[in-house]
């Protein structure tokens, strides 16, 4: 049991910036194991926006959604979207894979990460911004926002435990990603379970087909990355999360709940 608690802790200290006072060990086992956890992290950052969105009051749809998407950006300290600039510059690059990944390690960021991240930002504000007028005119109720955003950063994080156990890693060993390695199938079909949970508190096809269209387009991002790079790295992990919620939250904006 208490492997299990300690790599729970892992997964929230890994993923996001919530202050957690506890030390605890980063080893392979610890690691590997607490990806059985990240859609309980997406469960979480998708508690706090909801409760923010609902907190915020200045009247202002866009500027209460600028302040939703900083608090998201806080939440995880901007760790994925610095994997989605350093996957733009590489693959942007369209050089020889050698190179493509040795950009990737470069720590500064050219302009197709810039690129990538702007457009990024951009459109999960409108697509919150959509989200929080809607419901301030009552054309959807607070349980379907609840749905969202719960599914959206839970089903990304679903994703990425999805790349991890069944993709390739070929970031080295002094990379994060390289304590992955002993991450299991039963710990993807957890995870998988527990993605469940919103459609257990708001049963709707719009959540089935919100699913469908993260799941889809993570098959396709990750299709995409092993075929140009031979594998995934750390930063493809994080350009995978970053990408899956901006379609999600796209989507949501388009599917009717």
């Amino acid at each position: 049991m208490r492997q299990w608690l300690v790599s729970l802790i892992v997964a929230f200290q890994f993923l996001t910036r919530l202050p957690i006072p506890v030390q605890v060990e980063y080893d392979k086992r610890y690691v590997s194991r607490s990806v059985l956890f990240y859609p309980v992290v997406g469960f979480v950052i998708g508690s706090i926006l909801y409760l923010a969105s609902l907190m915020l009051t200045s009247g202002s749809a866009p500027l209460d959604a600028a302040v939703v998407l900083l608090i998201w950006t806080l939440l995880t300290g901007g760790l994925h979207l610095d994997g989605l600039m350093d996957t733009a510059d590489g693959l942007g690059s369209h050089r020889p894979r050698e190179q493509m990944l040795a950009i990737m390690k470069d720590s500064r960021v050219g302009a197709m990460g810039v690129l990538a991240a702007f457009f990024v930002l951009l459109i999960k504000w409108a697509s919150l911004w959509t989200l929080i007028d809607r419901l301030r005119e009552g054309s959807i109720y607070g349980s379907m926002l609840l749905c969202v955003l719960l599914t959206v950063p839970a089903v990304s994080r679903g994703a990425m435990v999805a790349a991890i156990v069944r993709r390739p890693y070929i970031g080295g060993e002094q990379g994060m990603g390289g304590l992955f390695r002993e991450a299991r199938a039963g710990y993807l079909a957890g995870a998988i379970l527990l993605l469940l949970f919103p459609v257990i508190l708001r049963p709707s096809f719009g959540w089935i087909w919100l699913t469908i269209i993260q799941a889809a387009a993570a098959w396709l991002l990750v299709r995409h990355f092993v075929r140009r790079l031979g594998g995934l790295t750390g930063d493809t992990y994080g350009a995978l999360n970053e990408l899956v919620e901006t379609v999600g939250l796209l989507a949501a904006v388009y599917i009717s709940f």
